[in-house]
């Protein structure tokens, strides 16, 4: 009974702990121990003036608005320079038609005259490129594969749908456009014909005590429909339920660099799971926090060297956790990936998934050499331990059991189920004595009965002797 009850015991603690490490993988904070940076000041190509915002395309393209070039420039995941638009390279015109060159002179003037002063970039669920200009006051969309012009939404204004000092832009999965307008003080929801859905405007109370329209700098749609975004003047991101104009959480909200801080963000996008980034301009960071506008982790720090940051703008993260970040004080764009730990840990999670353990062990024994205070590692240790600790026990290998058991007090001192497993072991291990040692004592009390029984007859029969 007390080894069937074990063993249900150790099927339940195998599920647990398969369980505990899925989640582990999930809320993974990221890692950004290697960089590399690509660019300078400048007017060539992988040269910057002050860019702003950056994305990564479904097809892995990098694409920067570069501010103050008038122009976006397109690079390759890995940052090699692939091309510009406006594109003003030169073309074999041996190879077009005349009223095929008299089109692309005619789209690439009209682009050319439209292209002042790019900021916000999104992609929508065709491809297509939306660019905010902010000198222009429109939002020019570009077929990224030509850099071809295929139309414009909004003219310059302040009713609805149009636009005045527009900064950042993002697209929704199912169509809307968010636009951040710095001088209208509001965001606008619009549709793809540019057409005025919702307006959300955020107020504060002024030193006089008037409530005043806050100024928004970045938008991004979350992956549940809700719409963050920055306010760097007050110096806060704050989450919208779109659909009713509703302030879900803010963020922020008082100037500095500590826990809950934050001075002038300005672009945001998704991390891990739920998670944000947000752009901490002026902290020189990038600050991450959970879908509900709690605090998470800061990454990165202030400098000019390789890996740290001056003024980060545009922000995107790729399939491989690497982290892009158009870094605007430096006019370059920096690349933060996962160091050798982070990478181990990943492919130790897939194998724990798989209950490959024996594969797993030696992995996370390099990764404790690495860093032996990872707290991810740690418990990933404990749950292979308990495997061949429950192995061993089901394959009678009893000191091995106890090894494996004992060694999990290194990693979870007051684990509360060890004791219940070495009892578990001691029982097992000495049945057979413990058998022997109750079977004795029961023949014991048994023969003592029978003497007592045999001296109760033998007395009797005396006695009825003597009365004859």
């Amino acid at each position: 009974m007390r080894k069937s009850l074990f063993s249900f015991k150790s099927l339940l603690a195998l599920l647990l702990f398969s369980l505990l490490a899925i989640s582990a993988g999930a809320e993974t904070s990221l890692d950004f121990s290697v960089f590399n940076s690509k660019g300078f000041e400048g007017k060539g190509p992988l040269e910057f003036g002050s860019p702003e915002d950056l994305i990564i395309t479904r097809e892995g393209l990098i694409i920067v608005a570069d501010h103050r070039n008038n122009r976006l420039q397109v690079l390759k995941g890995d940052g090699e320079f692939v091309g510009v638009v406006p594109n003003i390279a030169k073309i074999d015109e041996s190879k077009f038609d005349a009223a095929a060159l008299e089109a692309r002179k005619k789209n690439l003037e009209e682009l050319t005259t439209l292209f002042k002063k790019p900021v916000g970039l999104a992609q929508n669920s065709q491809g297509l490129l939306y660019v905010t200009l902010m000198e222009s006051d429109k939002i020019a969309i570009v077929d990224p594969r030509n850099g071809a012009l295929t139309g414009t939404l909004c003219k310059s204004g302040k009713g609805q749908g149009e636009l005045y000092g527009p900064m950042d832009i993002d697209v929704s999965f199912d169509g809307r456009i968010a636009v951040a307008e710095w001088r209208n003080r509001r965001v606008q929801i619009l549709n793809d014909e540019g057409k005025c859905l919702k307006e959300l405007i955020y107020q504060e109370e002024t030193k006089k005590g008037a409530l005043s329209a806050v100024a928004p700098r970045g938008v991004h749609w979350m992956s549940d429909g809700k719409l963050a975004v920055s306010y760097p003047l007050y110096n806060q991101v704050v989450c919208w339920e779109p659909n009713t104009g509703e302030v879900l959480w803010r963020y922020g909200g008082i100037k500095g660099n500590d826990k809950g801080m934050l001075n002038n963000p300005s672009f945001i996008t998704s991390a891990l799971g739920s998670n944000l980034l947000i752009a901490d301009t002026l902290n020189h960071r990038i600050v991450e926090i959970t879908g509900d506008g709690k605090y998470f982790e800061h990454h990165g720090r202030r400098g000019s060297r390789p890996g740290a940051l001056l003024s980060p703008r545009g922000i995107a993260l790729n399939r491989e956790e690497v982290l892009v970040i158009s870094d605007q004080g430096n006019n370059r764009v920096h690349f933060f990936q996962p160091g050798q730990t982070t990478l181990m840990l990943r492919e130790v999670k897939q194998m724990a998934l798989k209950d490959d353990w024996d594969n797993a062990a030696p992995r996370i024994e390099q990764i404790l050499y690495l860093q032996p205070n990872n707290s991810d590692a740690h418990e990933l240790m404990v749950n292979a331990l308990y495997y061949f600790g429950n192995r061993s026990f089901n394959a009678r290998e009893y000191d091995k059991a106890e090894e494996f058991y004992r060694r999990i007090l290194r990693y979870r001192p007051e684990d509360p189920n060890i004791p219940q497993k070495l009892d578990a072991i001691f029982w097992a291990v000495n049945q057979s004595l413990i058998a022997s040692i109750v079977f004795g004592i029961i023949a014991t009390i048994a023969g003592l009965i029978l003497i007592w029984v045999l001296k109760l007859l033998i007395s009797r029969f005396i006695f009825t002797q003597s009365q004859e």
